[in-house]
């Protein structure tokens, strides 16, 4: 029993448990990082969206409109989606806090709190604003994966790692765009997964061309030396309790 990742760049996770369950964590496929009109997003069982900014939220909206899929985000996540959309049917969409727990069968998820800000427009140019989040996804197999969304490192990290013993997380190490914030620099980055202490961390949230993927993996090597570094885009792999391996193509 294994779950298949893949990471799509920006934070886009892409995790199929064994029984073939599909859920897409913050649905931003980069363009210069993967082909988006290669995506079947019909599926999808499950969209996760840590915050409404452009690079979380992404093709939420075109990914519910094909799907069946069901919503877990913040209330400005949803609100933006029905704008898009039209009214989700209650039993698609989950407005969610941080302490929330949801199953979805055999799946567990756990809105975990984040160091940012989330905010959209409405009409008349009235703001929206919501809580940021992150997410504990802990699948069948055991497998534990923890997307923080786009947080600064905080020490609570230590009590995630303590609560959850996560396998595998997926981290940003530098900023989307030269003309967006940073909320955590390559060493930062690496400090974060040093106490986390996953398996598996994926380096994300960097531009193209960006020299943070090599910082990051630099630090890593002196803050978390047994943490694997999986920074293939578009090329799934398989993580269960006790190993992580690639799927040959």
């Amino acid at each position: 029993m294994s779950t298949k990742f893949t990471y799509y760049g920006g934070m886009c996770m892409s995790i199929e448990t064994d029984c073939g369950f599909k859920i897409l964590v913050d649905p931003f496929f980069h363009p210069d990082f993967c082909d988006k009109a290669r995506m079947n997003f019909s599926d999808i069982d499950l969209v996760l969206v840590t915050h409404a900014a452009y690079d979380h939220y992404g093709d939420t909206a075109e990914i519910l409109g094909k799907s069946n899929a069901i919503l877990m985000a913040g209330t400005e996540v949803i609100r933006k989606t029905e704008r898009e959309i039209g009214h989700l049917p209650s039993q698609r969409q989950y407005a969610t806090i941080y302490g929330d727990e949801r199953y979805f069968g055999d799946v567990c998820v756990r809105t975990m709190i984040a160091h940012h800000c989330s905010n959209t427009k409405e009409e008349a140019d009235v703001n929206v604003s919501s809580m940021p989040l992150g997410f504990i996804v802990q699948c069948n197999d055991g497998v534990t994966y923890y997307h923080p969304g786009d947080t600064s490192i905080f020490s609570d990290m230590r009590l995630i790692r303590e609560l959850y013993k996560p396998n595998i997380m997926i981290v940003g190490i530098s900023r989307i765009a030269e003309q967006y914030p940073c909320e955590m620099t390559p060493r930062e980055a690496a400090m974060a997964t040093m106490m986390v202490a996953p398996d598996v961390v994926v380096p994300s949230h960097y531009s193209p061309g960006s020299k943070s993927l090599d910082e990051f993996i630099k630090h890593i090597d002196s803050f978390a030396p047994y943490t694997k570094v999986k920074s293939t885009i578009g090329k799934p792999f398989l993580c269960s309790s006790f190993i992580c391996e690639d799927i040959e193509k």
